[in-house]
Parts: structure tokens; sequence; C-alpha cells
């Protein structure tokens, strides 16, 4: 189950302050993008728009990217 959009370890996820490996190509590409978007516009609103589309992404499709969320957010 996904934390909610408050809890730090997205914070942490959307500014790059830690590295995960992940499974599946389209979340890795989603990261990327958002960490990129953040390194150049690191205001609270980007970052919170980073925030929201990130959720949105995994919870849309949380069942295909189990591992990944294991991966970033633990067991």
């Amino acid at each position: 189950m996904l934390p909610e959009k408050t809890d730090t370890r997205w914070n942490r996820l959307v500014t790059g302050q830690q590295n995960y490996r992940l499974q599946t190509v389209p979340a890795s590409m989603l990261l990327s993008r958002i960490v990129r978007s953040v390194q150049a516009d690191n205001s609270p609103e980007n970052i919170q728009r980073c925030i929201e589309e990130a959720h949105s992404f995994f919870m849309r499709y949380e069942a295909i990217l189990d591992r990944d969320i294991k991966t970033i957010f633990g067991a």
C-alpha cells in the first residue's frame, strides 16, 4: 500500500535525495523526468506538483509496480 502524499519518502523520491534501482522502465522514466524537473525548479510548489504526479502514477499502476513500490517504501 502506498503511503500518503505527506510522507517524507515522497519528497526524498522526487528530489533525488535517495537513488532507487527500479524494475519497470515506465517508473524509471517517470522518476528520472520528475527528478530533473525538481532540479530545474526546486520551489515548494513544483516539488508538491511532482509528488502529486508520482503518487498518482504509482497509485494507478500499483498492481504492476509492486516490486518498485516495495523497493522505495519497504514492505
